[in-house]
């Protein structure tokens, strides 16, 4: 896992490369390449003989192919929401835009403006989406890749839990942390937290290794730290937020090592994999952090010190994106019975709580989903260690809350079964549910260029455009479209040739240099 996470990791910076000098027509080639790279790992891995081995094994436990069972009826309901059409925000606003806005320029460029800052900030995993919708421009692929991401990071934690459970409890484990409502909803959209989720796991278990035994200063478990650092550097690129692991591990470091230049060794290594992203960021707003310290982001990305209790039942109420059940049910037993029983992995669930209450709550679960499947393992070692009756009970509620999770995420996925059976087109889909106007592309040629004024979510509109936040003076642009929003007093006169008044999408004749 940790060498598909180093493949990843370097055909997402030769993107970025590509991108910089302004080379993207080449990847076709890259794509290919990468595809074969992840065939060799997996022929190496002797993937198919390891999944009959594992085959073989459940035949012989009821339980595990049970929970087995559970875990592939959810792969299976996250798999029909990926095969329909994106509907999510942050998806359509920058994950997926910026890639396309790329692949529309030939290169990957900082947008100025108030709309696309997140442009500025660390990027890997949209360098993956660059490379999908260069093959599949509607987004399917990239869904597809985040899906991967999910199944990558639930096999992780498997191979992690197997170091400490038995089968069943380690499938038990990875059932709690894949059947959570936040990990159905991320794996069904071109978000990141689930890329990052999968770096993080990696990080974790290779400081786990690091810190089983005492002879920290071997050259085997320095380099098992440096690898920890790069996979969380891994994660930084992909998700700046991730920078709230790093303190994580370097407290852990001090208490358990007490070298400094350990710390210095974690802290350099982490930071010099997203040094690209933080150098990139500089050169254009001289913050390497951008949008971060800049007064762009609104008051609820600041740090606000707010009740912890009500920052954690919130993770459990929220309709979109809620953590699992079986988390509030038995946190008091992760809190009192885990975190000061279970040595490093105990602390580590304590201060990834105490980390993630410092970071603004504006993101809701997916904040968290990070540290969700250190928060499942220490359940896990929790409870196969309690008598027979907890053992079972825990069993019955995490089953339980499973079937009910994929129960839930099911029903929210049907919408999609239409447009993936052919029932209704995409266009028709997307009209009913994100209100979507398709019509102003039918008046618009394939050499024309249109200037976006107003709106937001612009993945969809397929045609050349470029947003007003970010255009340059004397560009010529055929067409102005407005997307709920009015034109400056000085272009009220022009000849309107499309009105919606439902989506408020209006389109105007233009046919000049912007001024």
């Amino acid at each position: 896992m940790v060498e598909l996470a180093f493949l990843i990791g370097i055909f997402g910076y030769l993107v970025l490369g590509l991108g910089l000098i302004g080379k993207l027509g080449g990847l076709g080639v890259l794509g290919v390449l990468g595809g074969l790279g992840l065939l060799g790992v997996w022929t190496k891995k002797k993937a198919w003989k390891n999944i009959l081995v594992f085959w073989q094994a459940l035949k012989k436990d009821k339980i595990s192919f049970f929970l087995t069972v559970l875990l592939l009826l959810q792969a299976l309901v996250n798999l029909v929401g990926v095969l329909g059409p994106e509907l999510g925000f942050d998806a359509l606003w920058y994950h997926l835009t910026l890639p396309k806005i790329y692949l529309q320029s030939g290169k990957i460029f900082f947008i100025p403006g108030n709309l696309f800052y997140y442009s500025a900030m660390p990027r890997l995993t949209e360098m993956l989406y660059l490379v999908t919708l260069f093959f599949t421009p509607g987004g399917i692929l990239a869904k597809v890749s985040h899906l991967t991401f999910g199944f990558l990071a639930a096999l992780a934690l498997y191979f992690l839990a197997k170091r400490y459970l038995s089968r069943r409890w380690s499938l038990l484990t990875v059932l709690v942390f894949y059947s959570s409502l936040i990990v159905g909803w991320e794996s069904i959209s071109a978000y990141v937290d689930l890329a990052r989720t999968f770096f993080e796991i990696l990080a974790l278990s290779l400081f786990l290794s690091w810190g089983e035994k005492e002879d920290w200063g071997s050259q085997g478990k320095v380099g098992l730290l440096i690898e920890s650092a790069v996979m969380l550097g891994l994660a930084v690129s992909t998700k700046l937020l991730a920078l709230a692991s790093l303190p994580v591990f370097l407290i852990l470091i001090l208490i358990y090592s007490r070298k400094k230049l350990f710390a210095f060794y974690y802290l350099l290594f982490t930071l010099l994999i997203p040094l690209p992203w933080f150098i990139f960021s500089f050169i254009h707003t001289g913050n390497p952090v951008f949008p971060v310290f800049s007064g762009i982001l609104d008051q609820a990305h600041n740090l606000v010190l707010t009740n912890p209790l009500q920052d954690l039942w919130q993770l459990f109420y929220q309709p979109q994106d809620p953590i699992s059940p079986v988390f509030l049910i038995f946190l008091p037993v992760l809190v009192l019975g885990g975190i000061g029983q279970f040595g490093l992995i105990g602390k580590y669930v304590g201060l990834s709580l105490f980390f993630w209450y410092l970071t603004p709550k504006t993101g809701g679960a997916r904040f968290i989903l990070p540290y969700l499947p250190a928060w499942s393992l220490l359940l896990g070692q929790v409870f196969s260690k309690k008598p027979k009756f907890w053992q079972k009970t825990f069993l019955v509620v995490c089953c339980f809350s499973a079937l009910i999770n994929i129960s839930y995420r099911f029903l929210a996925n049907k919408k999609f079964l239409p447009v993936i059976l052919g029932q209704v087109s995409q266009d028709q889909f997307l009209e009913k549910y994100l209100n979507f106007d398709f019509q102003p592309a039918k008046l618009i040629g394939k050499e024309d260029l249109v200037l976006i004024y107003g709106g937001h979510n612009l993945f969809y509109y397929n045609f050349n455009f470029i947003h007003d936040s970010y255009v340059k003076k004397k560009t010529y642009f055929s067409y102005i479209l407005t997307d709920d929003a009015q034109l400056p007093p000085k272009f009220r006169n022009l000849r309107n040739i499309y009105s919606n008044p439902k989506t408020k999408v209006n389109l105007y004749i233009f046919g000049e240099a912007w001024p």
